[in-house]
């Protein structure tokens, strides 16, 4: 089974540091994945820009950059996406879940067990407002696995401990959605020092951080799922993943303003 990918601009932010290097100018991109049958399965949903996990932040997104209009944009109701692939459950891969109520997401069970493995800090990565209410729609993936003819996911690791890679076969040979394979903010933040932390949690940071409730939430859900646990496995590191050849694309690569399609 052959598929077309639609890559699907949705804005840019910015985060600005005072102790660290700002992100700027970042594009952010979800794709659009149709089989033969017309078919389509989304991989992942974008950003809000009012969910930017900072103090000082901007950002540019139309109401025809969200990824729900996006979809429509392309002849494709909402409605009509019965499957998501989430590459990880960062902020901004996130955002646009809830308007897919009806769809199932796969998810690496390695990226829930890791929310209980974070560096201080570190769950502002994270928007659980996007997916705990939509808990009983996720299906968790352990490892590699075919979601359809043509269509799979890789788990590779390494940006978050369940980030997973998709393998879509085109007409022209397999590309690959590798999400934010290349990236690891680990520096960045430990840049950052501890009392600056401290103001923005204490501060206009406040909103970024989990109630207590949500660990609670989360284990239990894993623990019905027999899938509680330490992560497991090894992350693939990015000198193997490019080995796996020229058509890598990534989340936030500003060259995919170019690309209509790929088939």
């Amino acid at each position: 089974m052959h598929h077309t990918i639609y890559p699907l601009f949705n804005g840019c932010f910015n985060i600005y540091f005072k102790s660290a290097r700002s992100l700027e100018n970042i594009h952010c991109f979800a794709f659009l994945v149709v089989d033969e049958a017309g078919e389509a399965v989304l991989v992942d949903t974008g950003f809000d820009p009012k969910g930017i996990p900072g103090a000082n932040t901007s950002s540019t997104q139309t109401e025809e950059q969200k990824i729900k209009a996006a979809i429509k944009k392309l002849g494709f109701a909402p409605s009509q996406i019965k499957e998501v692939i989430l590459t990880h459950i960062h902020w901004d891969h996130t955002a646009g879940m809830p308007d897919f109520p009806q769809a199932r997401f796969y998810v690496q069970v390695n990226e829930f067990r890791g929310l209980f493995q974070l560096n201080p800090n570190e769950e502002t990565y994270f928007s659980p407002s996007h997916w705990l209410p939509l808990l009983p729609n996720i299906e968790l993936i352990q490892g590699n696995r075919e979601i359809k003819p043509g269509l799979k996911v890789i788990q590779s690791g390494g940006h978050t401990s369940g980030h997973q890679l998709v393998e879509v076969q085109t007409k022209s040979g397999p590309v690959y959605l590798i999400g934010d394979s290349p990236f690891n903010y680990d520096l960045l933040w430990a840049k950052i020092p501890p009392e600056r932390w401290r103001s923005f949690r204490e501060g206009a940071g406040r909103k970024f951080y989990w109630e207590e409730g949500v660990w609670d939430t989360i284990n239990a859900w894993l623990t019905e799922r027999d899938c509680s646990g330490p992560v497991q496995g090894q992350a693939v590191p990015w000198a193997e993943i490019k080995k796996f050849g020229s058509r890598l694309l990534m989340a936030h690569d500003a060259r995919l303003l170019k690309v209509d399609s790929i088939d």
